[in-house]
């Protein structure tokens, strides 16, 4: 009967931390895929902010330089 018992609790037991190991597993996924999520939108983002910068650098240097008088 104690065997028995104790066989029951260690089969739990068992079950249980491979439970709780799937769960970690589960939550550790979805971490590495959130964070990957907002890595890939940041990198949108300062892309889209160099974007501007190079645009707006070029319109400055376009109006620094001096034109040329055609004949």
């Amino acid at each position: 009967m104690t065997a028995d018992a104790l066989a029951v609790i260690d089969t739990y037991t068992t079950a249980l931390t491979w439970a709780v190991r799937g769960w970690y597993t589960a939550l550790a996924i979805l971490c590495a895929a959130g964070a990957g999520a907002v890595i890939a939108v940041g990198r949108l983002v300062f892309d889209r902010i160099g974007a501007s910068f190079t645009r707006a650098n070029q319109l400055v240097n376009d109006i620094q330089q001096p034109r040329k008088e055609k004949p």
